[in-house]
C-alpha cells in the first residue's frame, strides 16, 4: 500500500474577537479531535493580525485538493469554527495562508 504524503494547511479566520476565541478555543480543539482524518491540529490567537490561526495536517497528494482556497481542509475548518464560536462582532472570513507538503 503506497504511503500518502501529508499536507499542512494554515487558515486564518478574521471576524472573531480575542475573547470569543479564548471562550471557544477548547471546543474547537475538541471538534478537531472528533475528526481523526485531521492530524496534528493546532489553533491560536495571532495578536499581531487579530485573527484565529488554525494549522492542520492531513494525508493527500494534492495541495489544491487538500489545502487550496476551495480545498477539503478549508471546508473542515469552516465547519468547525461555525460550530464552535459565537461571533458577535460581525461576519467571519477565512483565508488560506499556506499549504505545503510535510
Amino acid at each position: 500500500m503506497p504511503v500518502l504524503k501529508c499536507v499542512r494547511t494554515q487558515v486564518s479566520v478574521s471576524g472573531l474577537t480575542k475573547s470569543e476565541v479564548e471562550d471557544g478555543l477548547q471546543s474547537l480543539l475538541d471538534e478537531f479531535a472528533e475528526r481523526p482524518w485531521l492530524q496534528d491540529t493546532s489553533a491560536r490567537w495571532d495578536e499581531e493580525r487579530q485573527r484565529l490561526v488554525v494549522s492542520i495536517e492531513r494525508e493527500g497528494d494534492s495541495l489544491a485538493v487538500q489545502g487550496g482556497a476551495t480545498g477539503a481542509t478549508l471546508d473542515e475548518v469552516w465547519d468547525c469554527v461555525i460550530a464552535c464560536f459565537r461571533c458577535d462582532a460581525g461576519p467571519i472570513s477565512f483565508d488560506v495562508d499556506s499549504t505545503v507538503f510535510v
